[in-house]
């Protein structure tokens, strides 16, 4: 019996690592800008740092991504304020998928930052980051380098993956709905608008806004509204304690519990289920 060899396409396929750097900027660090012929990811990790692209000047916050295409000019300094930390990583890699990252600037999601931190750990455990190229360190681990590789393009695939979501996203005009589906969900949970702008490819902002416009109200303030009905039900239709709903409803405390209801209702939960259960 033969066997059928399937030859695998990747989508991304990093050739040469060219530089890694984590750099710490002072508030008052200036750089003069640079342009050369390879990619390069810039990585806030925290604080916020001053950028340009060469087509924009911004602001980049803790938890951004700038990609820089080859031979575009960009530049990476303080902010002026604070004190920032910054990964630096550069890299040689002929995808066509590249080009959707072109000039590209955006939020990694929490659940991709894991990939970022093992990159800089196994390149601080190969590499001599005190020296200018990459010198492998005398007792680096094996394979180090390309896990680096693998590391790197499993968070180019995951976040391509995203973006060519993002580009396929629900209507403007569902979105309010999909979002109070979203919300009825988790009536006896949590919400997270991270985790709520993942499943819809949108930006926190621009969802806000959406949801504001349509329903009058923020998103938050919705679901607070959401929950307190359902403890109102509850109250009249159980006979659960007030700490038994307000466990239920997720709430860190029955006195919060009983604090937002009253903020909700103008009375206490007890005092509602007196004048509705008498």
């Amino acid at each position: 019996m033969g066997y059928r060899h399937t030859k695998s396409v990747p989508l991304f396929r990093i050739q040469d690592l060219i530089t890694i750097h984590y750099y710490e900027f002072e508030p008052e660090y200036r750089y003069p800008g640079e342009s050369h012929g390879f990619w390069e990811l810039v990585y806030v990790d925290d604080g916020m740092i001053h950028a340009d692209n060469g087509k924009e000047s911004f602001f980049a916050e803790a938890g951004e991504l700038l990609f820089h295409a080859p031979n575009t000019f960009h530049i990476a300094e303080g902010d002026g304020t604070n004190t920032s930390h910054v990964f630096i990583i550069s890299f040689t890699c002929a995808s066509p998928a590249m080009e959707q990252f072109r000039d590209l600037r955006l939020r990694v999601p929490a659940r991709l930052r894991g990939l970022i931190s093992n990159i800089m750990m196994e390149a601080g455990a190969f590499y001599d980051m005190e020296t200018d190229g990459l010198t492998p360190l005398p007792q680096a681990p094996k394979g180090g380098d390309q896990l680096i590789r693998l590391y790197l393009e499993q968070l180019l695939i995951l976040l391509y993956r995203q973006l060519t979501m993002q580009q396929n996203h629900l209507p403007v005009r569902q979105i309010p709905g999909e979002i109070i589906l979203y919300l009825n969900s988790r009536i006896y949970g949590t919400v997270d608008l991270e985790q709520l702008c993942e499943h819809l490819h949108y930006g926190k902002t621009c969802l806000s806004r959406l949801f504001q416009a349509e329903m009058g109200v923020s998103i938050m303030a919705y679901y607070r509204s959401l929950k307190i009905k359902e403890a109102r039900r509850l109250l009249r239709e159980t006979d659960d304690t007030v700490a038994e709903i307000s466990a239920q409803l997720c709430y860190d405390t029955p006195q919060y519990f009983s604090y937002a209801f009253k903020r909700e209702m103008g009375i206490t939960p007890i005092q509602y289920r007196s004048q509705v259960c008498p």
